[in-house]
C-alpha cells in the first residue's frame, strides 16, 4: 500500500523538467555529429535520479522545518505531495533512508556517465575530476535545498539561482560537453532559456505557497515581492526564456521549419501568462504549474527537433 505514497513523493509530473535539458542538448549534438546514445541514456538516468532525490529531500526538509503542516494540508486537499510524512504514510526514518539510497544511486549513475564519456588518462584527468566534483555538488545541492541548518531554498533568491544553474547550465551545457567534448557559446544562451523556464516553474510553486512559506520562515522571491510583483517576475522569466530560445534559432538557422516548431507553442505561453495575471486563488496555480512543466518540455523539444530536421 505504501507504494502509492512513494509514487506521490516522486512527484512524477515534475520529471519532464529533467528530461528536457539533457534531451535538448542531445538532439543538438546529434545534429552536429555522431553522439553515443548510451551517454544520453546515462545522462537522463542521472538527471532523473537527482530530481527524485531533490523531491524526497524537500519532503524531508520541509517537514523538519515545519513548513508541511496540517493547516497547509487541510487548506487545499489538491496539494498532497508535501503531506506524506506529516500524515504518517511514510515515516521520517524511511524518507531519510530513501534520501541515502537515492544519493548513492545518483553517484553511481554519475560515475558511469563520466566513465562512458571521458577516457581516464593524463590528458583528461582534470576534466574527469571536474565532473566528479560536479556530481558530488549536484547531490549535495539536491539535498541542501531544504535540509540542514541553512538550506538555500529558504534564502531569498538562492532557490531560483540554483534552479537556473542546475536545470539550465548543468543540464544543457554540462550534458552537451559530455556528448561532444566541446563548449559552444550558443549553447550557453540555450541553457539560460531552459533555465529561466524552470525558474518560472519554481516561482509558480512559491506563489502558490506564499502564505504558508512566510509563516514558517521560508523566504522566497515570491514571498518578498508579494503576489503582484511575483507575477511580473514570472512573466519576465518566461519572456526572456522565449527570447533566448529564439536567439539560439537565429544563430543556428537552417530553414523555416525551425521557426515553425518554435512559434507553434507560443499560443500556449500567451494563454499561460494571461491565466497567471488573472488568477486570484493560490490553489488555481496548481494547474498552471503542471501546464508550464509540459510547456517547458515542448519548448525544449521544439528547438531540438527543429534543428535536427
Amino acid at each position: 500500500m505504501k507504494l502509492k505514497y512513494w509514487y506521490k513523493s516522486v512527484r512524477i509530473h515534475t520529471l519532464p523538467l529533467s528530461f528536457s535539458g539533457v534531451t535538448l542538448s542531445f538532439l543538438i549534438s546529434k545534429s552536429r555529429g555522431d553522439v553515443s546514445f548510451y551517454t544520453y541514456f546515462l545522462c537522463l538516468i542521472t538527471a532523473l535520479l537527482l530530481q527524485i532525490l531533490a523531491n524526497f529531500s524537500n519532503n524531508y526538509g520541509d517537514f523538519i522545518k515545519g513548513v508541511d503542516n496540517y493547516y497547509y494540508s487541510n487548506k487545499d486537499p489538491m496539494i498532497q505531495h508535501n503531506t506524506i510524512i506529516q500524515s504518517g504514510f511514510i515515516s521520517l526514518l524511511e524518507m531519510r533512508k530513501a534520501v541515502k539510497i537515492l544519493s548513492f544511486l545518483s553517484f553511481f549513475s554519475g560515475i558511469l556517465l563520466i566513465l562512458q564519456s571521458i577516457s581516464i588518462n593524463i590528458k583528461n584527468i582534470f576534466i574527469f575530476l571536474f565532473f566528479l566534483i560536479g556530481i558530488l555538488i549536484c547531490i549535495y545541492s539536491s539535498i541542501k535545498y531544504t535540509v540542514g541548518k541553512n538550506p538555500y531554498g529558504y534564502i531569498v533568491g538562492m532557490g531560483d539561482l540554483f534552479v537556473l544553474i542546475f536545470f539550465g547550465l548543468v543540464s544543457v551545457m554540462g550534458s552537451y560537453f559530455l556528448y561532444t567534448h566541446t563548449f559552444c557559446m550558443d549553447i550557453l544562451f540555450l541553457s539560460f532559456s531552459v533555465g529561466f523556464l524552470n525558474v518560472s516553474v519554481l516561482n509558480i510553486n512559491n506563489m502558490r505557497d506564499i502564505e504558508n512559506d512566510c509563516k514558517n520562515g521560508k523566504y522566497t522571491i515570491a514571498g518578498v515581492l508579494g503576489i503582484k510583483y511575483a507575477k511580473q517576475y514570472h512573466i519576465f522569466s518566461v519572456l526572456i526564456s522565449l527570447f533566448l530560445g529564439g536567439y539560439f534559432i537565429f544563430l543556428n538557422y537552417k530553414g523555416i521549419f525551425q521557426w515553425f516548431c518554435f512559434v507553434s507553442i507560443f499560443p500556449f505561453f500567451a494563454k499561460h501568462i494571461q491565466k497567471i495575471i488573472w488568477i486570484s486563488n493560490p490553489k488555481d496555480l496548481n494547474l498552471e504549474l503542471k501546464k508550464l512543466i509540459l510547456m517547458t518540455f515542448f519548448h525544449s523539444m521544439s528547438i531540438g527537433i527543429g534543428i535536427l530536421y
